[in-house]
């Protein structure tokens, strides 16, 4: 197989379109993503392997901030440096960042929005059966051998009983480490090459500038919203969800922005648009400082990570040949099947009500089994089918 190092780079502008075609159809959150996005890079364009995918999942779990910003951090780094890493982030975000602005302020005018509400009831059985499929595709590349079956299967078993997926993640390496020590099987890691590398800080010290340059009369509260975001950026473990009660205390007790009320239908409307949970942070800085405020408060809340992750794949790739980290990788990485299985399960619980979503989510199954259709097409179908369910 032709390595990543000598496959040709695409260009930003492909790479732009490519993750905004995920930003624009991605439905359940960080791990109903990753379907999505394996289909665009790894499936459809073959940028990047199902390994490279599933370092860029393991990294992305210990950091703070939504998964699917960290995968798409790492996966524009692996493909053109520090500019592909920000080209892919802000393109899988504008999609969801607009549609969240057109909302909010149909919110803050009208004060609901049930048409988004009844597309998403037709989605979410499409989005359980990408999830599946790609659970199936990605465990064929990474689970191989006993040790590997081994490890995906107790990393299932532990989330199904709810234990913390960082911990999952984190156990199933340090058994990966020290089952790749066994006698005769010494670590082997396959170098991935950096084709990136940091640009000047100055370019990222003016883009802070824009971002914060408001009208005097209303700094104050853009410097509040900057500050509250960075924090939740910087604290938020676990992903997106992780981030509701920590929000809800900072703008809905202390900083009474938005009444609980408000707050509710905000995540509510967080879960129902493409993209990360975490955009709920775009409702609320609308609320508070019109379009400005939701460009900071967006900005802030995904920025954390962005700078975190580069510096650890920087780390990484001084380390990556290490045996003990090609070991840990080695449990890590069918772990991850073990995640998106325990990940479609759960979804498939709440999603799955009745027959018709059974229906929908069986029949969305096969398509992509038989006749590989893009995910796309079937999220797209599954908004049309709610649509015009009543």
């Amino acid at each position: 197989m032709t390595s990543q190092a000598e496959a040709p780079r695409p260009s930003l502008w492909k790479i732009a379109l490519a993750f905004a075609r995920v930003g624009t159809v991605g439905f359940g959150g960080g791990l109903g993503m990753l379907a999505l996005l394996r289909q665009e890079v790894v499936e459809r364009r073959k940028w990047i392997t199902d390994r490279q995918l599933g370092v860029a999942v393991a990294l992305a779990q210990m950091l703070p901030g939504p998964f699917i910003s960290n995968y798409a951090n790492y996966v524009g780094y692996e493909l053109r440096g520090l500019r592909g890493m920000a080209v892919a982030v802000a393109s899988l975000l504008a999609p969801s960042f607009v549609i969240m602005c057109v909302l909010s302020f149909l919110y803050f005018r009208f004060g609901s929005v049930p048409l988004v509400s009844r597309m998403f009831s037709g989605v979410q059985p499409v989005v359980v059966a990408i999830m599946v499929w790609a659970t199936w595709y990605i465990g064929e590349a990474n689970v191989k051998g006993w040790r590997a079956a081994l490890i995906a299967a107790l990393a299932f078993g532990a989330l199904m009983l709810r234990v913390d997926v960082v911990v999952v993640v984190l156990a199933a390496g340090v058994a990966g480490a020290l089952l790749s020590f066994s006698p005769g099987r010494p670590g082997k890691g396959k170098t991935v090459s950096g084709l990136g590398s940091f640009a000047p800080l100055p370019l990222w010290l003016a883009l802070g500038s824009q971002i914060v340059v408001v009208v005097p009369t209303v700094w104050s509260r853009a410097r509040d919203l900057l500050a509250v975001f960075l924090k939740v950026g910087a604290l938020l473990f676990g992903g997106g969800f992780a981030s509701i009660p920590f929000l809800q205390q900072e703008v809905v007790q202390v900083r009474h922005w938005l009444t609980m009320r408000e707050f509710i239908d905000g995540v509510a409307l967080g879960q129902m648009t493409p993209g990360p949970v975490a955009i709920t942070a775009t409702f609320v800085g609308y609320k508070v400082l019109g379009l400005a405020g939701a460009l900071i408060a967006t900005v802030a809340v995904f920025l954390p990570s962005f700078f975190l992750l580069l510096g650890l794949i920087h780390v990484h790739r001084r380390v990556e040949k290490n045996p003990l980290v090609t070991g840990f990788l080695s449990g890590v990485l069918p772990a991850v099947t073990g995640v998106l299985l325990s990940a479609a399960i759960f979804m498939g619980r709440a999603a799955i009500t009745g027959p018709v979503p059974a229906l929908v989510a069986l029949i969305a199954v096969l398509l992509l089994f038989r006749f590989r259709l893009d995910p796309i097409w079937l999220v797209l179908g599954g908004a049309l089918f709610g649509f015009l369910l009543r």
